[in-house]
């Protein structure tokens, strides 16, 4: 049974349980030539006659008859197959693995996406990992995570299906001792050589800001790297060093006097966007994530 095809055995069946070629065509919204066409070529797949031609009413060969127990097992697991998969369509279900960068909640509410989608398929398992942008595209790419919230390189976009949800910009901030608070406007020049609290040379904003510094020809001195924005922050009000922190976080340091500012020249900002693989690799859950997620921030 190697080339028979779940479309000929409803044709039989229709046959079978119309009696006719005429009212199971019409049953099979087909023609009747195509239907004929269908249960020769099942013939054909299973080296024997089904029926005897030229009886009316329509009489099955003993082949016939021990095919339709056979037959109609087929096609009822062939459509719990689908739908189990309608299923899980439309009530989504299984573990959904996402990756998702520091400090987002303020500006994607993610929090709250999930808690609606639980509760409206308490099937689906959720596995969080905080991870750097490059580690969470190579877990999608390699199929270990089923979608990410990051900032998008240009190599991510040449690698996966990216939808932007929003933009975060950053500032320059200081500490109340640093001389640049007094300041009535800082411009990308005025912090050569200045002593930085960076974050790690694998998350996309350093990149930028390597990057922003060296086609300006400054140098900046690295006195500490920090992968987590409210260390960074402490470090900062202690006077270890200037940051680029997001506002919301650098706002927060107002009571231990850390100030902010934007710069004149330059604009430096974390773009927020959401990771799926490309074509049919996506699954349900990551979609509807993506939907809810692009509806959240509209």
């Amino acid at each position: 049974m190697v080339g028979v095809e779940i479309r000929q055995l409803r044709h039989f069946l229709a046959l079978v349980e119309e009696g006719s070629f005429t009212e199971a065509a019409r049953r099979e919204f087909i023609v009747q030539s195509g239907l004929s066409s269908s249960i020769r070529a099942l013939e054909s797949d299973l080296g024997v006659a089904l029926y005897v031609k030229g009886t009316r009413p329509l009489r099955l060969t003993a082949e016939g008859r021990a095919l339709i127990p056979a037959a109609r097992e087929a096609v009822r697991g062939f459509d719990s197959v689908h739908e189990a998969v309608g299923q899980v369509s439309r009530r989504l279900a299984g573990r959904l693995r996402i990756g998702v960068f520091t400090h987002v909640e303020h500006i994607v509410p993610l929090v709250a996406v999930l808690s609606r989608m639980t509760v409206l398929h308490p099937g689906l398992e959720l596995r969080l990992a905080q991870l750097p942008t490059e580690e969470m595209v190579r877990l999608i790419t390699v199929g270990r995570l089923d979608c990410a919230i990051l900032s998008a390189t240009e190599a991510a976009r040449q690698e996966l299906d990216i939808t932007g949800l929003a933009a975060e910009p950053f500032v320059l901030a200081g500490s109340r001792r640093h001389p640049l608070r007094h300041a009535g406007s800082i411009a990308l020049s005025d912090l050569a050589d200045e002593r930085f609290v960076d974050v790690p040379r694998y998350w996309a904003v350093r990149t930028q800001l390597d990057q922003l510094f060296l086609e300006a020809g400054l140098r900046r001195k690295q006195v500490c790297e920090v992968d987590d924005w409210g260390m960074a922050l402490d470090l900062v009000a202690g006077d270890v060093g200037l940051a680029f922190l997001p506002r919301a976080v650098a706002e927060q340091g107002r009571d231990s006097g850390v100030w902010h500012r934007v710069l004149t020249d330059v604009e430096v900002e974390r773009r927020v966007d959401f990771a799926l693989p490309r074509g049919y690799a996506a699954s349900p859950a990551a979609r509807r994530l993506q939907i809810e997620l692009v509806a959240a921030v509209s």
